[in-house]
């Protein structure tokens, strides 16, 4: 297997995969969709709300903020020692209290771990009138995506790479997918100038006389794209993502073994 990344940033990473099988990278697609553990607000109690908005309604915005934080320094509750108690281990709490008129932000949450922050903090939460008022208590811990998108770490998804095959003998008949491309990836020599904006629509190979172009994706050669929505980096989702798979394979290798005694 090789690895290249092709382009990267603080949220999103393009990495091409060569001499893998789509079994693999689609196993680690569903790894980082779903078993990323993840920190979101699951719990919120409401001293004073006196706003537009019903407690409920501002609760599912609150989970839906993602936050900052280390994933060395928090668990979830199951596997805290506290016993789903609930500690500085497994739980950040946050207050919010405040008068209007004025908007509420994200940034306005004071939270028990000064690392733990949301990621945007401006993310408008409510727009309080005068006289009107909000004082609650939020707590957030660790979760999967299996249990609620709130905690999904980031959007992922991967394509084959696009191989252009033209027939030679029949050259002066291809011309025609140059200008069919609608991303103007073909060149006037008949290749592709741009492989990785390929998705592989077939519009070049239709525009063409049966068999003069074919475009098609190569299995063994994976383009992987993943943008985090959570306060995790892409590059820790996806080491993350392999200790998961490592130790899901550990599991079932000692399963198997007490087995086969």
């Amino acid at each position: 297997m090789k690895l290249k990344i092709i382009d990267k940033d603080s949220s999103s990473i393009k990495i091409e995969i060569s001499e893998t099988t789509p079994a693999f990278v689609n196993a680690l697609r569903r790894t980082i969709m779903q078993k990323i553990p993840v920190l979101a607000i699951e719990t919120v109690d409401f001293i004073d709300n006196t706003s537009a908005l019903y407690d409920e309604i501002i609760a599912h915005r609150l989970g839906l903020i993602p936050f900052v934080f280390d994933l060395k320094n928090y668990v979830s509750k199951d596997e805290c020692k506290c016993k789903g108690k609930g500690c500085s281990s497994c739980e950040v709490r946050f207050v919010l209290k405040k008068k209007g008129p004025c908007n509420v932000y994200a940034k306005d949450m004071k939270s028990t771990d000064p690392d733990v922050k949301p990621v945007e903090g401006d993310v408008l939460i409510v727009k309080l009138l005068k006289e009107q008022a909000i004082d609650l208590e939020a707590t957030a811990q660790i979760g999967t995506a299996k249990q609620h998108a709130k905690w999904q770490s980031s959007i992922v998804g991967f394509n084959y790479f696009p191989t252009l095959k033209v027939d030679k003998k029949r050259l002066n008949e291809a011309k025609a997918c140059v200008d069919a491309c609608p991303l103007g990836l073909i060149t006037k020599d008949l290749k592709l100038k741009d492989p990785y904006s390929c998705n592989l629509c077939g519009a070049c190979s239709v525009a063409c006389p049966d068999g003069v172009v074919t475009i098609e994706g190569d299995s063994s050669h994976i383009i992987l794209y993943i943008e985090s929505v959570s306060g995790l980096s892409p590059q820790d989702i996806i080491r993350k993502s392999l200790e998961i798979i490592g130790n899901d394979i550990g599991e079932f290798e000692e399963a198997f073994k007490k087995q086969v005694k």
